[in-house]
């Protein structure tokens, strides 16, 4: 019986560990998801078993995919629908963490590219504040992938104004 139990705990420990994903995985997916739908289809199916109780940031970069999905998506209505979900669920974990960094980030990101008629866009002059006075004290790995995108929409490409 200790031998079947022993077993079981170490297949348990397996699934564990393989369920924990690991960010700079995500962010590499999150930077090619903008531009290639193989890879938010990759990021979607990878963080959608998260959950905002055990591990909020791979919630939030399935929000993201979500949002993206919208983007590939040809049907109208499953673009709004897509498009609301994961925006919905990106504002409730910036609610819960609202000082963090990549979290407003990513929204800064996603309000950037996302057209006018939508209606989401309030929070970059918000979000691009917060993201300058806090970046310098961040990891030296979520610096490396925040500052070249973030210093691309800064510098013109956005359509925020600010």
């Amino acid at each position: 019986m200790r031998l079947v139990f022993a077993v079981f705990l170490f297949f348990l420990s397996l699934n564990t560990h393989a369920q924990k994903v690991d960010i700079s995985q995500l962010r590499e997916l999150y930077t090619e998801a903008s531009f290639e739908e193989d890879a938010a289809k990759q990021l979607f199916d990878l963080t959608k078993n998260s959950s905002l109780e055990s591990d909020y940031l791979s919630f939030t970069y399935h929000a993201i995919s979500q949002m993206l999905q919208s983007k590939y998506s040809a049907n109208p209505l499953t673009k709004l629908s897509l498009f609301k979900d994961g925006k919905e669920k990106l504002e409730k974990v910036i609610s819960l963490y609202p000082n963090n960094i990549e979290l407003r980030f990513l929204r800064f990101c996603v309000q950037d590219g996302t057209p006018e008629f939508l209606g989401y866009k309030s929070n970059m002059n918000e979000d691009r504040d917060l993201i300058n006075k806090h970046i310098s004290t961040s990891s030296k790995e979520l610096q490396t992938f925040i500052k070249p995108i973030f210093k691309t929409l800064n510098d013109g490409r956005t359509s925020y104004s600010g």
